[in-house]
C-alpha cells in the first residue's frame, strides 16, 4: 500500500522494458514519473516516447508530453493475446503522433498486435490502432500517412481549456488537411471540453457525447456538420444536421466506399448519425440538379461487402439528372444529350488528327461504371411522386414504385410500378456486371394509357391530336454491353404494341399516301380525326436489329402499312411505308413512302419508279387525248376490305399479295 501510495517509482524501468517488448519498439518514460497499479491503474509521466521501427521512415510513433495513461488490466491481457489495444484515458499537454502505413500492409501503430491484411486495411483504416475512453489534449499533431488506405492526412489540435477560457469558447479547434481515400479534403472541426477522435465505445460506453462543428471541403464538396461526437477517427459515434453541396453524388460515395451515380450539382439538407459501424442519412431535401428528393438510408459500414438499405422519396425525379449515370453526356442546365460528334472533334484535335465525318448518334455512347457495382450491395425502396423525362413532348410518370437491389454485382430494379395517362406500367430490370459483356434485361408491361395524353407531342394546339387511343404494349428484351449503345445494339427479344379505341388524323393518313387531292380537302375543310379500326405493331429485335412481324395503322380511309428495319448497331433507318386505300380519289400520287438515313439524321422520300410511272402515264395521255385525260392515270379507285388487317392471319395473305 505505501509502493501505491508514493506511485512505484522503482517500477520505471521494469515497465519501459515490459512495455518495449510488448509493443516490440522502444518505449520510453521519461522525467516525473507516477504509477498507480491496484485502484485505476495508470501511469503518470513527465514525457512518453513510443518509438517507430526504421522501415517506416518515422521519427516516432508517439511523443507526448504531460502523460496520464490509464488502463484495466483485462484490456491489456486481452491485448497480449492478440486483440486491439484498448485503454481507458490519455491526457497529454502536447501530443505528436505519426502514423506510417507501408505497401505491404503493415503499419507502426500496431505495436505487436497481428498484422492485418491489405484488404482489412481498407475497410477500417485505423485498424489496430488503440483505442480510447477518453482523450484530452492540450496542443497536438497527428500526421497520417497510409497508400493502402489512401489517406495522407495532416490533423492540427488546439485545446482551449482553462481557467481564463469562457464556457462557450471552451474546447478544441483542429484543422485536417490532405487526401482521404483520393478525394481531397480541407476541414475545421470545433469541438467541446474534450476531443472526440479516438474514443471507443467499447471501452468506455460512457464516452461523453461532445459538441461538434466540421466544415470545409471535401473534393469539390462543401460540408457543414452541427451536432456532437463521442469518436470522429476508426469507427466514428456522432449524430447533428448535415449540409453538403457538390457538383455529383457519386464524388461524396466515394470516399466512403459507397456507389452512388454520376449526377447533376446537388444540395443535401438533413441528420447524418454513426453508430455500432452504420451510417443514417436522414435526408429532408436532396436536390439533384431539377430533381427534388428526400430519404432514409442506411449505410453498413462493418458488413462485408458493405451495404446500403433504406428509403429514397421525393416530389420529383428528372430523368435527365440520371443521364450520366446511363451513359449521357451533361448539357447546359445539366440536360443530357446524346451528341458526342462535338467530344469526337475535340479528341482528334487533341490527337493532332483531323475527324472523319460521321453522322451524329443519338443513344448514349458512354461506359457504365461497371466495377462500382460490385464494391458494396444494396436494398432500397423509391417512391417517388413525379418522374419527368425533361420534355413537353411527354407526360411525368406518377406515383413511382420500385426496390432497387445490388446483389454481388448484380443490379435490379423490381417491383418497378407507375401511373401516367389513366393506365400503368410495370415491370423490372436487370444489370449483371459479373459477366463480360455486362448482362442487360428488361420487362415491362403497359396497359391502359391513353396515347395522346403520354405522348404529348401527338397534340395539336385547338386540333384534334394526330392519333389517339389506349395503349397495350409488352416487351421481353435482353441486350449486353459498357453502355446504352451497346446494349441496344445487341437488342434481342419481342416488342409488341397495341392500340384500341383510337383515331388517326385524316391528314396524316392521305399524307402517307401522297393523295393530293383528298389532303388539299383536308386542308381546306379542315382536319377531321378517323376512327382507328385497329393498330398493332409486332416487332421482334435480332441482335440489335428490330423488324416489325406486323406494323399496321387500319382506319376507314386506308390501311398502313411498314416494313423494314431499324439498325440499332449504327442507328440506321430503312422503312417502306404503304398505303392501300379503300376509297376512290381523282387525284392521287400514291406510292410507298420511305424512311433511311440514321436516328439523328433521317430521311423521308418516296419510291421513285412507281411516282413516275403515274406522271409519265399522265403526260402521255395527256398529250395524246388531252389535258382531262391526263387525270385518269392519277385516279385511285380504292380497293375493297379482306379481313381484319391487325389479325397475323390475315395479314400474312395480303402480304404475300404484294
Amino acid at each position: 500500500m505505501l509502493a501505491e501510495m508514493s506511485g512505484w517509482p522503482f517500477l520505471r524501468q521494469p515497465i519501459e522494458n515490459a512495455a518495449s517488448r510488448s509493443a516490440a519498439v522502444p518505449v520510453q518514460l521519461q522525467g516525473r514519473f507516477r504509477a498507480y497499479l491496484l485502484w485505476r491503474p495508470r501511469v503518470e509521466v513527465e514525457r512518453l516516447n513510443i518509438a517507430s521501427a526504421e522501415r517506416f521512415g518515422a521519427p516516432h510513433l508517439l511523443d507526448a508530453r504531460g502523460v496520464s495513461l490509464a488502463w484495466r488490466w483485462s484490456d491489456v491481457w486481452r491485448w497480449r493475446r492478440g486483440e486491439r489495444l484498448r485503454l481507458q484515458a490519455l491526457r497529454a499537454d502536447t501530443l505528436d503522433a505519426r502514423l506510417v502505413r507501408v505497401d505491404d500492409g503493415s503499419a507502426n501503430w500496431q505495436l505487436g498486435a497481428r498484422e492485418p491484411k491489405p484488404e482489412e486495411a481498407e475497410a477500417e483504416p485505423l485498424g489496430g490502432l488503440p483505442r480510447f475512453g477518453s482523450l484530452v489534449i492540450g496542443q497536438g499533431r497527428i500526421d497520417w500517412k497510409d497508400p493502402v488506405a489512401d489517406v495522407d492526412l495532416d490533423i492540427r489540435l488546439r485545446g482551449r481549456e482553462g481557467e481564463a477560457e469562457v464556457a462557450a469558447s471552451a474546447g478544441y479547434q483542429a484543422s485536417a488537411n490532405g487526401r482521404y481515400r483520393a478525394m481531397p479534403l480541407k476541414l475545421q472541426v470545433n469541438a467541446g471540453s474534450t476531443l472526440p477522435l479516438l474514443h471507443d465505445p467499447d471501452t468506455a460506453t460512457d464516452a461523453p457525447w461532445v459538441p461538434v462543428r466540421v466544415e470545409g471541403t471535401v473534393a469539390s464538396s462543401r460540408l457543414l456538420f452541427d451536432g456532437q461526437a463521442a469518436a470522429l477517427l476508426g469507427t466514428p459515434r456522432l449524430q447533428g444536421g448535415l449540409e453538403l453541396q457538390g457538383r455529383s453524388l457519386a464524388a461524396v460515395g466515394e470516399p466512403l466506399g459507397i456507389t452512388l451515380p454520376q449526377t447533376p450539382p446537388f444540395d443535401l439538407r438533413g441528420t447524418l448519425s454513426q453508430d455500432g459501424g452504420v451510417w443514417r442519412l436522414q435526408a429532408t431535401r436532396a436536390n439533384i440538379g431539377t430533381s427534388h428528393l428526400a430519404g432514409d438510408l442506411r449505410f453498413h459500414q462493418r458488413e462485408r461487402p458493405r451495404r446500403l438499405t433504406g428509403e429514397l422519396t421525393g416530389k420529383k425525379l428528372a430523368l435527365a439528372d440520371l443521364g450520366p449515370a446511363i451513359g449521357a453526356r451533361a448539357g447546359a442546365g445539366g440536360q443530357a444529350t446524346g451528341d458526342a460528334k462535338a467530344e469526337a472533334k475535340q479528341a482528334a484535335k487533341a490527337a493532332g488528327a483531323e475527324p472523319a465525318a460521321s453522322p451524329r448518334r443519338v443513344l448514349p455512347q458512354r461506359r457504365f461504371d461497371l466495377p462500382s457495382l460490385t464494391v458494396m450491395d444494396a436494398d432500397v425502396r423509391v417512391a417517388i411522386e413525379t418522374l419527368d423525362f425533361g420534355t413537353p413532348a411527354m407526360a411525368p410518370l406518377r406515383d413511382l414504385l420500385t426496390r432497387v437491389r445490388l446483389n454481388a454485382g448484380v443490379l435490379r430494379l423490381d417491383e418497378l410500378e407507375a401511373k401516367v395517362a389513366g393506365g400503368r406500367i410495370r415491370g423490372m430490370t436487370r444489370l449483371d456486371a459479373n459477366e463480360r459483356p455486362a448482362q442487360w434485361q428488361a420487362r415491362l408491361d403497359i396497359a391502359g394509357v391513353d396515347v395522346a395524353n403520354w405522348v404529348r407531342g401527338l397534340r395539336r394546339e385547338q386540333a384534334s391530336p394526330y392519333l389517339t387511343g389506349v395503349l397495350q404494349a409488352r416487351l421481353d428484351v435482353r441486350g449486353a454491353g459498357q453502355s446504352t449503345a451497346d446494349i441496344l445494339a445487341s437488342l434481342d427479344g419481342p416488342i409488341d404494341v397495341r392500340l384500341r379505341d383510337g383515331t388517326l388524323s385524316y391528314l396524316v393518313t392521305e399524307a402517307m399516301g401522297l393523295d393530293l387531292a383528298q389532303a388539299l380537302g383536308v386542308v381546306i375543310a379542315g382536319d377531321k380525326p378517323l376512327p382507328l379500326r385497329c393498330a398493332r405493331f409486332d416487332l421482334l429485335a435480332r441482335n440489335g436489329v428490330v423488324e416489325p412481324r406486323l406494323a399496321v395503322l387500319d382506319n376507314r380511309d386506308s390501311t398502313v402499312r411498314i416494313s423494314g428495319q431499324v439498325d440499332l448497331k449504327d442507328e440506321s433507318l430503312a422503312l417502306r411505308v404503304v398505303t392501300q386505300p379503300k376509297d376512290w380519289s381523282p387525284l392521287s400520287l400514291r406510292t410507298p413512302v420511305t424512311v433511311a438515313g440514321t436516328l439523328g439524321d433521317p430521311d423521308i422520300g418516296i419510291e421513285g419508279r412507281k411516282l413516275a410511272g403515274r406522271v409519265i402515264g399522265a403526260i402521255a395521255l395527256g398529250a395524246a387525248a388531252g389535258p382531262a385525260a391526263a387525270v385518269i392515270p392519277l385516279v385511285e379507285r380504292g380497293q375493297k376490305e379482306e379481313g381484319d388487317p391487325c389479325d397475323p392471319k390475315v395479314a400474312a395473305p395480303l402480304e404475300k399479295k404484294r
